[in-house]
């Protein structure tokens, strides 16, 4: 698993895994080379893509939510090997978070977010 480093004069660094960067790219539409940079320019659309994905994980996790809990209240609980693997994933959301951030940061000072460069 490679690990990437992105950089911004705003946000400092964050280390993540090539894959999960990968996923985070394709949301909008960016191809992740060995080195790159994210203009000021493309942020906003960046970070407008990337919102609209994470409300939409977000309304998918509280329907599924909604139904465990009627569930429960009807006593059909979840069996504890699902209940435990559900609770121990990593969502994109959680995942995609320091990167927005920096996103959010860069696109307030002004500044471009690189990776693969010294």
């Amino acid at each position: 698993m490679a690990i990437i480093t992105f950089r911004s004069r705003a946000a400092g660094e964050i280390y993540m895994f090539r894959e999960t960067a990968e996923e985070i790219f394709k949301v909008f539409g960016k191809p992740l080379g060995i080195r790159g940079v994210i203009t000021p320019e493309e942020i906003p659309a960046a970070l407008k893509a990337l919102q609209v994905r994470i409300e939409k994980e977000k309304e998918l996790l509280k329907e599924v939510k909604a139904k465990e809990d009627k569930a429960f209240r009807e006593g059909k609980d979840l069996d504890k090997e699902k209940k435990s693997a559900m609770e121990q994933t990593v969502y994109f959301t959680q995942r995609a978070y320091p990167f927005v951030e920096m996103l959010e940061r860069s696109l307030k000072e002004d500044a471009p977010v690189t990776w693969g460069v010294p």
